[in-house]
């Protein structure tokens, strides 16, 4: 091998390791910025499908999110934090009862406590669902996670 062989040959790779840094800090840029993202809409995802692709029909992506079910599970999303909210009230109001009956009636002021701890559990469980991390993909779909771990590996790099 030559000189000049050995150069090209030189060259090529860093030009490959210039396009997989460009490649990891886009990556890493994404993760950052996700954040800044909203959610829970169909119709932000229609929105930014169609700015790179204006020629597809708006109720066409519509169509296509609603039978995969991307309405549904945005909708129970929503009304899983709601059903937070609705327990928190209620653990509010059982823990002024319990100040009530505490001296009054103990099976009562009892039965209480357990009521307590089963919406607490309840609700801790909800909320941690709820504050997931954005970046997780349904453990069934392979390329999604791939593509997550890719992003991740990315962040890892930089």
């Amino acid at each position: 091998m030559n000189d000049k062989e050995t150069l090209e040959k030189i060259e090529k790779k860093i030009k490959e390791l210039r396009k997989e840094a460009k490649r990891r800090r886009k990556m890493t840029n994404l993760i950052k910025d996700i954040w800044q993202f909203k959610q829970n809409k169909p119709t932000l995802i229609v929105r930014d499908i169609q700015q790179l692709y204006p020629q597809i029909p708006e109720n066409f992506l519509y169509s296509i999110l609603l039978s995969r079910g991307v309405f549904k599970w945005l909708s129970v999303r929503r009304e899983l934090i709601k059903l937070k909210d609705t327990w928190k009230e209620k653990v509010k109001n059982i823990l002024s009862e319990i100040v009530i009956h505490k001296k009054k009636d103990k099976l009562y002021y009892s039965y209480l406590k357990g009521y307590l701890k089963g919406y607490e559990e309840c609700r801790k469980e909800v909320r941690q669902l709820c504050h997931l991390d954005r970046l997780q993909a349904p453990d069934f779909d392979k390329k999604a996670n791939e593509y997550l771990r890719n992003l991740k590996e990315a962040e890892d790099v930089t």
